[in-house]
């Protein structure tokens, strides 16, 4: 029996990864569902749909007869309801969500919490994936990659903790896992992280080995990097950021091992691995 997935984000860093492994699976269709759709740029065997967080008009159609969803939270002050509002079209379905480690010890008010309750609440069924930061982050231009290529700064308040950095592909693996075998894995929160704690200077030592170019770490005060933004968004990256600083997103987990059968990759790997990307663009 073919068993249905849509995958939301489907051109995010997990999303793309989590289509490309499920279309290895045998008997799955797979909905790569984004607001910008593509032909088969992620895989030929996922069939692009139209789903926009801002458009409810494009909901039904992607959730229509699904077995399963992997749900990547929209970054929008509303997203609780949103995501309580979409899980209800699919009562039947696993519901697979991209949270984030440490949430259970932000407050139960809070956005990341909220989000996570929907689910809980509405689907038949769920797992809460709660992964450490990425990999690819580092490689990322919203995120770090220009100011290590351009500045060689690694900027971030991380108060000298250290974070378990994971690899989304690792992440992926977890969720296929817990997307095609919904009676194991539901009602599961998982914490996935790579396979030890680095700090912010040893990251930009591991950079400056690779890359031949001294990179030097800066641990920004938190208000400086909230500096500007506005107060919903403050909110959720002080609470962020204040969990990195007491080392909650420190402490390796063996998720990656026992559910998703394989050794999480390291930092160091996945530097090593990408080293030309932070040599482009510097000067």
């Amino acid at each position: 029996m073919t068993r249905s997935v849509l995958v939301t984000g489907a051109r995010g860093k997990t999303g793309r990864e989590v289509i490309r492994q499920l279309a290895c699976e045998p008997d799955v269709e797979v909905r790569a569902g984004s607001s910008r759709p593509y032909g088969a740029e992620t895989d030929p065997a996922a069939r692009s749909i139209r789903f926009d967080w801002l458009e409810v008009e494009t909901w039904d159609s992607a959730v229509a007869d699904v077995d399963a969803i992997y749900l990547m939270r929209p970054d929008l002050e509303n997203a609780d309801d949103l995501v309580g509002s979409l899980v209800q079209r699919a009562p039947d379905a696993q519901v697979v969500l991209l949270s984030e480690q440490s949430a259970e010890k932000d407050t139960g008010d809070s956005w990341i919490r909220r989000v996570e309750q929907e689910v809980v609440a509405n689907a038949g069924r769920w797992t809460i994936l709660r992964p450490s930061w990425f990999h690819q982050d580092l490689t990322d231009a919203r995120h770090f990659l220009k100011s290590i290529q351009r500045d060689r700064v690694l900027r971030m308040p991380s108060g000298g903790a250290p974070i378990a950095w994971v690899d989304t592909r690792d992440i992926a693996t977890v969720a296929v896992k817990a997307l095609l075998a919904p009676d194991i894995h539901h009602g599961r929160h998982y914490t996935i992280t790579g396979p030890q704690g680095v700090t912010l200077q040893e990251v930009a030592e591991l950079l400056s080995s690779a890359t031949g170019r001294t990179i030097e770490a800066i641990d920004q005060p938190i208000e400086e990097a909230l500096n500007g933004l506005t107060p919903w968004i403050t909110d959720v990256l002080d609470s962020l950021y204040r969990r990195v600083r007491d080392g909650d997103f420190g402490e390796p987990s063996d998720i990656v091992e026992t559910v998703g059968g394989a050794q999480p990759r390291s930092l160091e790997a996945f530097i090593h691995e990408h080293r030309s990307e932070w040599l482009e663009g510097s000067r």
